[in-house]
């Protein structure tokens, strides 16, 4: 649901934060949930306006329950030390307005639970961002520093992976919750988006591989040169699996065997990844010889 906009930016609010809102005013809470949906804009703003500082065009944020999304137009595949200075900036803001709200308190409203739940606000939302988990910010620092090692691919679904367990630890907390008479709905709606969104994260780190190949063929184009790597596999094997195959800083070679081991014909990386595009990543590799 469109909101407005700062700056040039739109602000957008995701169905799971509505539904957190209502819980929040349900409960009977409207300036804790002000000054949660504050800390959170801030969070978001931090990294839109960090984007647009390095270069990047970011022209929408999208709100939910812990933090949301930049979207950001550039690839960020190939940078893993940009995608971790962005993930940064959110926290950061977040620290340095629980830092403000510490000395607003100390030294004009001492004794403000409206200041202090500021600060406690503020805290959570960084630390929360902080853990290694995808869609958390921590998950794309964890995610940066893991790609130069065994590709973006791997790190993207290795780091969702804990965004889907730490999902389920905060429903189980929840849940736990409830049974011992505390009931949190926002901490279980957190759960179960960040559960989806991980799940997301996850099913689509596949395609953004593919994407981040077309930039591999741009660096071809560029430099002239890269190392290449021939890969040998049976008629039958997924489009997808043979892109689970490929290392992240070879050009690849594809050639195709029958049950025979006869050679059925040789396929380049760029034209793989036009066929699967094209076809999608099910279908096996003979159908594109």
């Amino acid at each position: 649901m469109p909101l407005g906009s700062l700056w040039g930016i739109r602000i957008r609010l995701n169905p799971f934060f509505l539904l957190f809102a209502a819980a929040w005013l349900f409960a009977g809470a409207p300036v804790e949930l002000a000054l949660i949906c504050a800390g959170i804009l801030a969070h978001e703003l931090g990294h839109a306006l960090a984007g647009r500082a390095m270069g990047l065009r970011v022209n929408e944020v999208e709100l939910y329950p812990f933090g949301g999304v930049a979207k950001i137009e550039e690839q960020l595949e190939l940078e893993p030390f940009v995608e971790r200075r962005l993930a940064w900036s959110g926290p950061a803001v977040n620290l340095a307005l629980a830092g403000a709200a510490i000395i607003f308190y100390n030294r004009l409203f001492p004794g403000s639970g409206s200041v202090l739940f500021l600060i406690k606000t503020n805290l959570i939302l960084a630390l929360f961002n902080l853990l290694p988990a995808l869609p958390l910010d921590g998950g794309r620092i964890l995610r940066a520093a893991l790609a130069p090692l065994c590709g973006f691919r791997k790190a993207t679904e290795l780091a969702a992976r804990l965004g889907q367990v730490l999902a389920v630890l905060l429903f189980a907390c929840g849940l736990a919750g409830w049974f011992r008479g505390y009931l949190n709905l926002s901490v279980m709606l957190v759960a179960l988006f960040l559960f989806v969104a991980a799940s997301r994260e996850k099913r689509q780190a596949v395609y953004v591989f593919l994407r981040s190949l077309g930039a591999k063929e741009r660096e071809l184009a560029a430099r002239g040169a890269l190392r290449g790597e021939y890969l040998v596999v049976m008629e039958e094997t997924r489009l997808l699996d043979v892109f689970r195959l490929f290392s992240p800083h070879r050009y690849h070679f594809v050639r195709v065997m029958d049950r025979s081991e006869r050679l059925c014909g040789e396929i380049t990386e760029t034209f793989l990844i036009r066929a699967a595009l094209q076809k999608g990543l099910e279908i096996p590799i003979k159908k594109v010889i």
